[in-house]
């Protein structure tokens, strides 16, 4: 699926704003070092390096749905894929969605 112009500067806008928000959440298991979203595609991918790891973890295109819940906003992400096979049936047995709270301005954005 081709995307705009308009609509890379977007996501890259959205990618810059939910860093922002996710890395001092993160920060206790190691740093957050890319994150990228295709909001055409409703996908996301990041590289995290986790403390204590040589290698960084790599998420590659999660799903994402955006879900009102008590007058909060979720980013929620499904489908997950992780580079480390461990992690990945961590996941699919306990973890299949992850709920991020977002804040409302941004909802509007993502969708």
């Amino acid at each position: 699926m081709k995307r705009s112009a308009i609509g890379r500067l977007k996501d890259a806008g959205l990618e810059k704003a939910l860093l922002m928000l996710l890395r001092p959440k993160f920060e206790r298991y190691g740093e957050i070092q890319e994150f990228k979203l295709n909001t055409t595609a409703k996908t996301a991918s990041a590289e995290i390096k986790l403390l204590g790891e040589a290698e960084t973890l790599r998420i590659e295109e999660a799903r994402y749905r955006v879900e009102e819940r008590d007058s909060q906003t979720y980013l929620v992400l499904h489908g997950i894929k992780i580079s480390r096979p461990w992690v990945q049936n961590l996941l699919e047995d306990h973890l299949p969605e992850i709920s991020l709270k977002i804040p409302d301005s941004v909802r509007f954005l993502i969708e």
